[in-house]
This record gives C-alpha cells, structure tokens and sequence, in this order.
C-alpha cells in the first residue's frame, strides 16, 4: 500500500504547473478555490495560483477556500477554509536532511509529507513524521484549545507543546487523538476502518481532478477566480 500511495504522490507532482523556485523560496500556491491571503512582512497579499511561498509567510483561507501548496521537498499542504498556517522554519538540500516546521494556528489541515524532517506545531502539540499523510483540525471547543491528529499513512510521533506534560505517543495509520491544552495525552483510538483509511490516503496523492461543485463540506470548530484542487480535502 505504501509503494502504492508514494506512487500516486509521485505522479502527481507531474500534473502540476511548472513552478520556479527562487532563492527566497521553499513553495508555491498550486490550487485554490476561493480567497486566501498570503501575510509577508506585514502586508497581506491576495494568494493566486503559482504565487511563491517563503519563510515565515502566513497563509489565511476565508469562507469556503481550499488552498494547496507544494513546497520544495515535495511536501503538500492543503488547507480547509477558516484555516491559518505559518511557515516557522524550513532548511532543504539535496545533499543532507532537512527540516521543514509549520505553525497550525487555526483550522483544517491535511500534510502529505516528503523527504524532509516534518513538523506541525499548534496551541497544544507537536506531531513530527516523515512519508507520511496527516489530517489537522485545530480550535477552541468548551472555552479550551484542542487539536485532533488522525494518521492516514505512516506514523506521526505526537507530544505535548507544555514542558511539564512529558511522555510521547506513537500514531499508526489509522488511529486518531485529540489533544486538549493542560490535559495529558490520551491514549489513540481508531478513526476509521482501514478500507476508509487507506482509500482516503490514496485522494490525498491522487492526480485527478475533482470538479468545484462536487467537493464535501468542511465543518469548522469556532475560532479565535477557482481552480479544482488535485486532492480531495475530507476530514474524519
């Protein structure tokens, strides 16, 4: 199934427009549907297709946006709308290992992961991985912040974003958590059969098309021109 997956990953770069990253670079804007913002040195900037992605950018999705971006270690980020990530810190070579670190701040996210050390920091945890694929949702529910990791493919390594929380755990594909801030970690539990899991995983790399009109809802927890997208964004 992995060799499958990677496959279709692999493929799927083939379809996307031809991108030219310059030396401030470590992404672009490869699908949009609706409205986003790209925040650089305090401007903010209308997201449009092929737009470069750079360091310490802030990209924002708005009422019914999906975004997609693909950045230099062959990583893919898709956003749901009402979402919000930064680019904390990214170091790539061909020639040595790198790290690639974003800041989840609100909202949905799915992380197709490439060759790089990955890491997804928000409000309450660290998940860290490496080829994998990852659903994000990260919000305010009862007054408390939250974020719920589900592993589609691989393993992601979660831990606490408080020091005095210590201890790890280890998500499987297939298997899901909820971290909530002050609270220790909880023990995963299955988010979906493994049928579901791994036709899901597969979307997230498929290179096919999927009409504007024919994309699921995205539901959003409370929070404080279109082009199709080449995956299809569904959350558990």
């Amino acid at each position: 199934m992995k060799t499958k997956l990677f496959i279709l990953i692999l493929a799927s770069f083939f379809l996307i427009p031809s991108l030219s990253f310059g030396a401030d670079n470590v992404g672009a804007v490869v699908a949009l549907k609706g409205s986003a913002v790209i925040q650089r040195e305090a401007k903010a900037m209308e997201a449009k297709l092929k737009d470069s992605i750079q360091l310490v950018d802030v990209v924002e999705t708005k009422d019914q946006t999906r975004t997609k971006m693909l950045f230099i270690d062959d990583s893919v980020l898709t956003m749901g709308e009402r979402s919000k990530v930064s680019i904390r810190e990214f170091v790539y070579s061909k020639d040595r290992e790198g790290k690639a670190v974003f800041n989840l701040i609100d909202g949905k996210m799915r992380a197709v992961v490439g060759r790089t050390g990955f890491e997804v920091h928000t409000r309450t945890l660290v998940a860290a991985a490496r080829g994998t694929v990852i659903d994000f949702e990260t919000g305010i529910l009862d007054g408390k912040y939250f974020t719920t990791v589900t592993c589609l493919e691989g393993e992601v390594d979660i831990r606490s974003i408080d020091p005095t929380i210590t201890g790890k755990i280890v998500l499987s594909r297939g298997m899901t958590v909820t971290v909530v801030a002050g609270q220790s970690l909880p023990a995963p539990k299955p988010a979906l059969s493994t049928t579901a899991t791994a036709v899901i995983a597969a979307e997230a790399a498929s290179p096919a098309k999927i009409p504007l009109n024919a994309a699921p809802p995205l539901s959003q927890q409370p929070v404080q021109g279109s082009t199709p997208l080449g995956i299809q964004i569904r959350f558990p």
